[in-house]
């Protein structure tokens, strides 16, 4: 199949690293002109735009934090003056922190939200009129399989994710008759250097995982970029409101394997809060 995205504008959230940096990447492959947004790594950032332009493409880096809303609409709005209309918008920027139930904060919830559902949205609010004006856009959401069924010391995560499954639904519904398509791209394990760096036994982690994926493999981030890049060109037309499983074949509502943790009561939990960044 041959997607040419040529003058196309795509945004993608978080293109610094991991599955940003291999969709952006892939969106540039196929012609379209890139914006790589960041928030706190710019220097990633910049790197990605250098190996696009590398290969003959055309890319820029932009600040881009999803918790400030004002900032969102300026920065669309400061694109907008350069002569530049986002048409392919994908929302791939998420924190992930793992921390015990007992010991999420109200802030940690709402910085998770903030992040991974309401800047979701009010991004793609920011960037809908343009494509709603040329009646042609695209709007990809990167969702996750643990949004079905669950994950270990990660409730805000997995709520935000299911609440971007149920933002597309929601935006496909009202813009499907101007022409622009909105779908939640669903990665199962993936073999990134997050997930890689994310236990002190990853051996047997990783042979828990594949206990799931009938593919015998976990999945990669470029299976993840191959995805949206589909979604994002003339050939998926017809398709908004969906959901498409990168999951080598894992259903979501088959658990996976997992160590068992104890559910901490209050502050000084064992449990180690970290945030990561797709």
């Amino acid at each position: 199949m041959d997607i040419r995205l040529a003058g196309r504008t795509a945004l993608v959230t978080g293109a610094g690293r991991n599955i940003g940096r291999a969709i952006a990447r892939k969106l540039a492959g196929s012609g379209a002109r890139l914006v790589c947004g960041y928030v706190r790594d710019p220097e990633a950032a910049k790197a990605v735009v250098a190996e696009i332009e590398a290969a003959g493409g055309t890319a820029d880096a932009c600040r881009l934090d999803l918790t400030d809303v004002p900032g969102i609409r300026a920065t669309v709005r400061r694109l907008h003056e350069r002569g530049v209309g986002v048409d392919i918008l994908v929302n791939n920027a998420a924190i992930r922190p793992r921390t015990a139930i007992g010991d999420v904060t109200v802030e940690e919830w709402d910085e998770v939200h903030a992040t991974n559902l309401r800047g979701a949205f009010f991004l793609a609010q920011a960037v809908l009129p343009h494509m709603l004006r040329q009646r042609w856009g695209r709007i990809v959401n990167i969702a996750g399989i643990d949004a079905y069924h669950g994950s270990v010391q990660r409730p805000h995560v997995v709520a935000s994710k299911l609440g971007l499954v149920g933002l597309g639904r929601a935006l496909a519904n009202e813009t499907a008759r101007f022409g622009v398509t909105v779908n939640t791209v669903v990665p199962g394990v993936l073999d990134t250097h997050r997930y890689r760096h994310g236990s002190d036994d990853i051996d047997r982690v990783m042979a828990a995982a594949l206990q799931v994926v009938p593919m015998a493999r976990l999945g990669t981030a470029e299976d993840v970029a191959s995805a949206c890049v589909f979604l994002a060109s003339e050939h998926a037309g017809y398709i908004t409101g969906q959901e498409l499983l990168v999951s080598g074949g894992a259903y979501p509502l088959v658990r996976q394997p997992h160590r068992e943790e104890p559910i901490q009561d209050g502050a000084g939990a064992a449990g180690e809060n970290r945030k990561e960044s797709q």
